[in-house]
């Protein structure tokens, strides 16, 4: 397969940390990687950036409304069904949903247990920059890692 060939799939993916702890679910039986934990996020579609795809896909997903607030990371991962670009958002949640109740599979998963959970190859590094500790009043990390 020559390089012409290979088709990328553009992905936004929504971090929403709240008190120190990240949205996550699980993957469905049905789906690639299933079984596996995630942020919310998904495909991006025509006419949309990477920051509006997460935001669209965590109200989808999840039924939150958020905000970005900054590009976190982006990584491009060659998965045996396809290569994908991820962007990872910080993302924060907007007045409306504060409070709201989560339905399965999405829960607020404190920092320190981020590294326990089963996600995909794709996510090592940001997991890795979540638990190094984002200060959730300005969103930096104490490396510096994102000015």
């Amino acid at each position: 397969m020559g390089i012409e060939n290979i088709i990328v799939t553009q992905i936004g993916i929504a971090i929403v940390e709240s008190e120190n702890r990240f949205l996550v679910g699980v993957r469905s039986e049905k789906t690639t990687l299933a079984g596996y934990h995630e942020f919310p996020g998904g495909k991006q579609q025509d006419g949309e950036n990477s920051s509006q795809t997460a935001i669209r896909e965590c109200k989808e997903e999840t039924g939150l409304e958020v905000v970005a607030v900054r590009l976190l990371h982006q990584t491009s991962f060659p998965y045996e069904h396809g290569e994908v670009q991820l962007d990872f958002w910080l993302c924060e949640l907007c007045s409306s949903s504060e409070g709201r109740v989560l339905h399965a599979p999405w829960q607020w998963i404190p920092r320190k247990y981020l590294p326990s959970l089963k996600f995909p190859p794709a996510n090592a590094e940001i997991i890795e920059q979540l638990t190094t500790g984002i200060d959730s009043s300005d969103g930096q990390t104490g490396r510096g890692e994102f000015d």
